[in-house]
């Protein structure tokens, strides 16, 4: 047994590149979901994508099986569950006015009194006492059907039934009611209907005389209280007459104390203009006096009260003339003048003294005669304003007396008429009473002996078959999508997450173009096939993913064996051979070799020699056909391969490999399966793991996924082969239209 160096440090993966890993899209590389976020072909597409892939079984069960379930279903409910309808209508009417049947008039229907006339009716029909009666009446015809007997007498059980048949409603926009009931036997609906509307009329003629009997007690009570009051009424107006004097046809009273106040008013404005000029002349004497002057008219009093006043002026002028003529004579030395001076100044002041005492007493009389026809003028004033106001006193009495005489007439004449209208409503509600035409429903249309089932119905039964059959295969379908772990296309991968989709591989049964040509080196026996074209989208991804300049060593793995990770290792080396990069393939896979049956060449020596020192690097590579590519097969199974990728032999083969080559792509085992892959995975570059379809499942996904996380290898991305190109299927269009491009059709 070979003995090995001490394991080495394994190679520190590279940094990623940005926030985000890419997953595969429409043939190539997109953006991954992260943790939480929606993954794609969730939603429409989905779920028309599970519908197509299983549209077979869909159109079966929806068209086939499921109508023919519903003739079944049909027939066999007709036969022993057959469902019999009767209906009758009801016709709501608008009330009529009491007063507007003599007119003979068509009552006018107001819509929206119709119609909620219209449901309180409905409502009377499904009510729980209208029921009980009709139930529990002995003498019902509901009573003698078969419907009733299979009940045993139970009215609940039979009440409940019934709520459960019976349908009541208000026809939009007309005046009808319809009334049906639902049972096995026609006859049994027709005569439960007929019984039902029957006793619900009854009840309502009943209800209607009842309210025309109160109606007319309470008219014959109006009718009695308005004669009464029309006798006290004119008993009061004749009171009133006499006291106002109207029998006879004469004016009245009022019109005699009109006339009076109207001439007594004159009287009143001339007083009152008298009053003025007295009250203004007794001011005026007033006024002068307190002023020193005298009035006009005190001289003229005052000659009247002292005739000798004249008499005295004038022997005073008479002296005043005569002492003139002596100062003209003798002048007024002399004696004569003097003496005539003398007598002249006695007479004057005899004159004066008497003027002075009448003008005094004429001042006073004047006075007095003022006062004296003021206080009389004054006084009469006042007499005719109390006049006055006891005959407007006397007047407004006698204007209300005659208001409420008015007043009696207009309610007599009101009294009047409120007593014919009674009497003329008293006879049309005993007129509609007689005639039966007070109800406001009548039976419009009475029910009928159902002669068609209204259940089944073959095109009710086939919808319901076909909507039932549509939801089962759907249910099935997206029941068996949901349970269906299995890994099939690019969406699957991406409901895994954090995973980046190199590329898909379709399965070579569905390539017509690469048949004949070794699968594993597809990509250069036959470059113009889908299978090429894919793995160069592989190769083109991975160089978009990761710098080729850096990541030079590269292991493709698989999850489980059979996944074609040999066929993607090999057309990934041929295809960057193909691309001008110097490249060994090294097969790394010693529990089942594969590189040298590809290319046919021994596999005495290889990898295995190489890493034991067994045999030197050049002595077992091997040239292929495919130009800048060679490869190193695995050699004999060396007993230690864990331990030798473990160690730094492994190092030291992959920088002596890029010495000369350009890229190092390991073939390596199932790294779920042999532990040698996983010790390999965190020693390399990258690592690009291969997923088949419809044999890998996500959960083998994920585990793969989070071992290499806990191994801090360099997960490159995975490549999902032998993509089926089914119904439904992601790959069926794809190579149709590749080849239609390819061929320029």
């Amino acid at each position: 047994m070979t003995t090995l160096p001490q394991t080495t440090n394994a190679r520190l993966p590279r940094p990623q590149q940005g926030a985000m890993q890419l997953h595969q899209g429409s043939g190539g590389g997109m953006m991954a979901p992260h943790a939480g976020q929606q993954a794609p072909g969730q939603g429409g597409n989905e779920a028309w994508r599970v519908i197509r892939a299983h549209i077979w079984m869909i159109l079966i069960v929806t068209g086939i099986l499921a109508p023919s379930l519903g003739v079944a279903a049909n027939w066999y409910l007709g036969k022993y569950h057959p469902r019999f309808t009767s209906e009758a209508f009801i016709e709501v009417r608008p009330p009529i006015d009491p007063g507007s049947v003599k007119e003979a008039k068509a009552p006018i229907a107001d819509p929206a009194q119709t119609a909620l006339e219209a449901r309180t009716q409905a409502q009377y029909l499904k009510h729980d006492s209208l029921l009980t009666r009709l139930l529990t009446n002995p003498n019902g015809e509901v009573r003698k059907t078969q419907w009733f007997k299979q009940f045993d007498q139970d009215v609940r059980r039979a009440k409940e039934d019934f709520e459960k048949n019976l349908s009541v409603d208000p026809i939009t926009d007309t005046k009808l009611i319809r009334v049906r009931f639902t049972y096995s036997v026609p006859d049994d609906c027709k005569t439960i209907v007929q019984d039902l509307v029957s006793t619900h009329l009854e009840d309502q003629k009943r209800v209607e005389t009842q309210t025309l009997m109160d109606r007319t007690s309470m008219l014959n009570n109006v009718k009695i209280k308005a004669e009464t009051r029309l006798k006290d009424v004119g008993a009061e107006m004749r009171q009133r007459s006499i006291t106002l004097n109207l029998e006879g046809g004469g004016i009245g009273r009022i019109g005699v104390k009109e006339m009076e106040l109207s001439k007594l008013t004159g009287e009143m404005i001339e007083a009152q203009m008298d009053l003025g000029k007295a009250q203004g002349g007794f001011q005026a004497i007033q006024g002068q006096m307190q002023a020193g002057q005298d009035p006009a008219n005190v001289e003229m009093l005052a000659n009247q009260i002292n005739p000798n006043l004249q008499n005295g002026l004038f022997q005073l002028k008479q002296a005043e003339i005569q002492l003139a003529i002596f100062e003209q004579q003798v002048g007024k030395e002399h004696q004569r003048f003097k003496q005539q001076l003398t007598m002249v100044q006695i007479l004057k002041a005899a004159y004066e003294q008497e003027k002075a005492d009448a003008t005094a007493k004429a001042r006073l009389a004047l006075l007095e005669q003022a006062q004296q026809a003021f206080t009389a003028a004054q006084g009469r004033v006042e007499g005719m304003s109390k006049r006055i106001e006891s005959l407007k006193q006397d007047l407004g009495e006698l204007s209300n007396s005659l208001l409420a005489y008015m007043n009696l007439q207009d309610e007599q004449r009101g009294l009047l008429q409120t007593i014919k209208q009674v009497r003329d409503q008293i006879e049309n509600v005993m007129a509609l009473t007689a005639q039966g035409q007070a109800s406001r429903v009548v039976l419009y249309a009475p029910p009928e002996k159902p002669l068609n089932r209204s259940f089944p119905k073959l095109w009710m039964v086939m919808a319901v078959a076909i909507a039932l059959g549509a939801g089962l295969s759907l249910g099935i379908a997206f029941l068996r999508e949901a349970m269906d772990q299995s890994i099939k296309s690019p969406r699957d991968i991406a409901r895994v997450g954090q995973i980046n989709l190199l590329g898909i591989v379709p399965d070579e049964s569905d390539d017509p173009q690469s048949a004949g040509a070794r699968l594993p080196v597809v990509i250069f026996d036959a470059p113009h096939s889908v299978l090429a074209e894919s793995f160069r989208h592989v190769r083109t991804k991975l160089q978009h993913t990761a710098s080729l300049d850096t990541t030079r060593s590269i292991m493709v793995t698989s999850a489980s064996p059979g996944d074609g990770k040999t066929t993607v290792a090999c057309n990934l080396a041929a295809g960057l051979a193909l691309n001008g990069r110097r490249i060994l393939l090294v097969d790394a896979n010693f529990r089942r070799p594969e590189i040298h049956k590809v290319f046919g060449l021994p596999n005495g020596q290889g990898f295995s020699d190489v890493l034991n020192a067994v045999a030197a690097f050049d002595e077992v590579l091997r040239e292929t056909q495919v130009p800048n590519l060679a490869v190193m097969t695995a050699g004999p199974r060396p007993v230690n391969p864990t331990e030798l990728f473990e160690s730094q032999l492994l190092i030291d083969f992959i920088e002596r490999a890029l010495e000369e080559f350009d890229h190092v792509i390991f073939d390596s085992g199932p790294i779920m399966v042999v532990a040698e892959a996983q010790a390999m995975a965190p020693r390399v570059d990258g690592v690009v793991s291969v997923v088949r379809a419809k044999t890998n499942n996500r959960g083998l996904l994920q585990r793969m996924r989070e071992e290499m996380r806990r191994t801090k290898a360099e997960h490159l991305g995975v490549v999902l082969n032998g993509v089926r190109a089914r119904g439904g299927g992601y790959y069926r269009r794809s190579i149709q239209t590749y080849y239609d491009y390819a061929n320029n059709t």
